[in-house]
């Protein structure tokens, strides 16, 4: 259902979507929401031509076909206050409607309780415009074709620049592949010459240290640290101006072995998680 308008601008329930990043994170974390313990990331030529994510998540129900590209729709949220207890990535309603209009967007679904799958098609306002049926295993598909079309400077811009953007889109998958805890996440790209790549396949590991090894090999291991801070420091309390109980934070992950020679230069390999949900600190990450 549409959140009520107040709630709407509460919620700064605007998203646009900029990259190609932004598009295949927001389906993503469609399908992490969905349930999915196997997610696959199709890309022809990088992207530009198309882009399916594909899970086994539980599906749509028929009776959200309509509003499942209307803008501000959620079934997370109705009030404010239900925000602090949201536990999924995304509660807005937004990312499919912002295809939509970017794109030529259609899903294949099959919820679990249906005998038989759906394809859906949208128009660039979100209005399902056709559907029928199709035989399919329980899980949803989503296909976005010719990116940004809608939009001719930015698909110009988006076209040119399609290796840097193919970069930071899987620099984002290969953060939610890290933290994913057993959850298999595949890429691949079909080029032009109809050769395919796989660009990252984790096997749905539970933990870090083996997600480590399924993108990076076996050898980065030998150049890492585990790092555990279980409570945080009274000094850093005291410099926060910290009243009350003290939160309950813990800080855990890897870092590069300090001896020389080893470790990373390059800081391509920096990723941050809070709560197991990526995140880019820039004051961090500049250290």
């Amino acid at each position: 259902k549409q959140i009520w308008r107040g709630i709407m601008h509460h919620v700064c329930s605007g998203q646009v979507v900029l990259s190609l990043a932004t598009a295949v994170k927001e389906l993503l974390e469609n399908s992490l929401d969905a349930g999915a313990t196997n997610i696959e990331i199709k890309l022809r030529v990088q992207g530009a031509e198309l882009v399916e994510v594909s899970d086994n998540g539980h599906g749509v129900e028929e009776e959200n076909f309509a509003g499942l590209t209307v803008k501000h729709a959620t079934s997370k949220l109705s009030e404010f206050s239900d925000l602090a207890a949201v536990e999924t990535f995304g509660f807005r309603g937004e990312a499919l409607s912002s295809l939509c209009a970017l794109s030529k967007l259609s899903v294949s679904t099959r919820h679990k309780d249906a005998e038989l799958g759906t394809v859906l098609n949208y128009d660039h306002d979100g209005v399902m415009v056709s559907r029928s049926c199709t035989a399919r295993p329980v899980g949803t598909t989503v296909t976005i074709a010719n990116i940004f079309s809608t939009m001719p400077v930015r698909q110009k811009e988006f076209q040119r620049n399609i290796k840097k953007e193919y970069s930071k889109m899987m620099s984002v998958v290969t953060a939610y592949g890290l933290v994913s805890r057993g959850v298999k996440i595949k890429v691949t790209n079909l080029k032009p010459n109809n050769k395919q790549d796989t660009a990252l396949q984790t096997q749905g590991s539970q933990n870090i240290r083996e997600n480590l090894v399924n993108i990076y090999g076996v050898k980065i291991m030998s150049s890492l640290k585990p790092v555990t801070q279980a409570t945080l420091s009274e000094e850093y309390l005291i410099e926060i101006n910290h009243r009350g109980p003290v939160p309950n934070v813990k800080l855990e992950g890897f870092i590069s072995s300090p001896v020389h020679g080893e470790g990373r230069g390059a800081p391509d390999r920096q990723f941050l998680f809070i709560n197991s949900r990526p995140c880019d600190h820039v004051k961090i990450t500049q250290i």
